[in-house]
């Protein structure tokens, strides 16, 4: 026996040992990845599946996606005709595109939970149909789903003929108990009547009861998820960032010039974007501070009549959707970056300005508080929203007042991304590792009861 998954950056319960015999393909696995959204200039969980087939390839590895035809034209105007390749795109019936009109009349977050995941069970049984496909044709060796991350999202990939992975999966995640009022009645039974509902819709469809491996972000995850699962439980957290894209900056901005402060992220109410604007206004108001706002969304001018109300259009740029390219130009033009997201499963918009060097305030709460620490970043408690607008202006305030802990607090982010492996290199090397180890034959099971033998064992 030999140990194979024995990478430092991986948590004990992943690691195990193997039979030393030939992997099914000598160069490579043939990795079959299922993920309904799929881009590499956008933030989320749709930039997680480039970014695994850009190192997948790297690592030698075979790789097919299957993804839906939203992203084909953007796919195809971004990536080289080798990497576009790899995709096959699967479409909208009648029943998606009803249910996608009907949830345009509903509360954004009831839209969410209720209409975008009965379209996204509509749109994984067709991509189930395919996935069989592919490993009837005897040319995969192992399912990766990486998206949707929420833990109780239902999966459609089972009894495909070929050992299943889901994840890093996230989610969870309750708002801070001063915000709850954030969910109107509507949403808060909706959300309530999701989470109950999945259980049912878990057991008719059980893609993840079933799957070889489900890898979660950490324990708050490995709760949310249904009951009665057979496969082995990891924990791996499911954001990384490209260390060899996000450069670090060669020098403070904010030394010749005046303080700003960036905020990237959907202008939707739990991404507290209301509490920066308000927690900034008296920085606008003494003079010689700047926000800009990046992003777009449902509450886009709601925010800008807030920006209005406050007095301080002078001072606050709400600049929409821009290129990546621009994007990370800003970064280095930054003084800081804020996150005042009170429900953030994963914080990749965080670790993007950690890679450059860029000092974070965020909230110490959920992705933020697992994926930065107190030594490279301003941790903000949201207690409640008074508290957490003044900790916020606070922060602000401290960070403009002083060159020396603005340095301090980006070196150490950036140290913190690689000290702790959260790098696209890193994170895709473990999970390649994880799909080779469950994709060799199994043993058979052992007699007298004793537990079905598995190739990775949870420690």
């Amino acid at each position: 026996m030999t140990a194979l998954l024995s990478s430092p950056h991986l948590p004990a319960s992943c690691r195990g040992v193997v039979k030393d015999a030939p992997f099914p393909d000598a160069a490579g696995l043939n990795i079959l990845m299922v993920a309904e959204n799929v881009s590499r200039n956008l933030s989320g969980e749709t930039i997680l599946p480039y970014y695994y087939l850009q190192q997948f390839l790297a690592l030698g590895h075979k790789v097919g996606i299957l993804c839906h035809e939203r992203v084909r034209d953007q796919l195809a105007a971004d990536l080289d005709p080798a990497s576009f390749a790899h995709f096959t795109f699967v479409s909208d019936g009648l029943w998606q595109k009803l249910l996608f009109r009907i949830g345009r009349f509903f509360p954004h977050r009831v839209e969410d939970l209720v209409f975008n995941q009965l379209i996204q069970l509509l749109t994984q049984s067709r991509m189930r149909a395919m996935a069989r496909a592919r490993v009837e044709e005897g040319s995969v060796d192992v399912v990766f789903q990486p998206a949707p991350i929420a833990a109780k999202a239902v999966s459609f990939m089972y009894d495909l003929g070929a050992p299943v992975v889901i994840g890093p999966m996230s989610g969870g995640m309750d708002l801070p108990p001063g915000f709850r009022r954030m969910d109107g009645p509507l949403v808060r039974w909706a959300i309530a009547g999701a989470r109950r509902g999945t259980e049912l819709l878990h057991r008719l469809i059980p893609g993840k009861r079933q799957a070889a491996v489900l890898l979660v972000a950490n324990d708050r995850t490995r709760a949310a998820l249904p009951s009665a699962v057979r496969g082995v439980i990891c924990e791996v957290m499911e954001s990384a960032v490209d260390l060899g894209r996000w450069h670090p900056r060669a020098a403070d901005p904010a030394l010749d010039g005046p303080m700003s402060f960036i905020f990237c992220g959907r202008f939707v109410d739990w991404k507290g974007i209301e509490y920066l604007v308000r927690a900034f206004a008296p920085l606008a108001r003494e003079g010689g501070a700047r926000l800009d706002l990046v992003g777009d969304g449902e509450l886009f001018e709601e925010i800008e009549r807030l920006v209005q109300a406050e007095g301080i259009g002078d001072s606050v740029v709400l600049h929409g959707r821009v290129p990546l390219e621009r994007y990370m130009e800003m970064l280095q033009e930054a003084g800081a970056f804020v996150s005042p997201s009170l429900r953030e499963c994963g914080g990749i918009a965080m670790m993007e300005a950690m890679a450059t060097g860029v000092p974070v305030i965020a909230a110490d709460w959920g992705g933020a508080a697992q994926y930065a620490s107190r030594d490279c970043a301003i941790l903000v408690p949201p207690s409640s929203e008074a508290a957490f607008v003044d900790g916020l202006t606070a922060a602000m305030r401290r960070l403009a007042a002083s060159p020396e802990l603005r340095r301090e607090l980006g070196r150490a982010g950036r140290r913190h991304l690689e000290r702790e492996g959260h790098d696209w290199t890193v994170k895709a090397r473990v999970i390649a590792d994880i799909l080779r180890d469950i994709s060799r034959p199994r043993p058979a099971a052992p007699a007298h009861g004793a537990e079905r033998a598995s190739l990775i064992q949870a420690v």
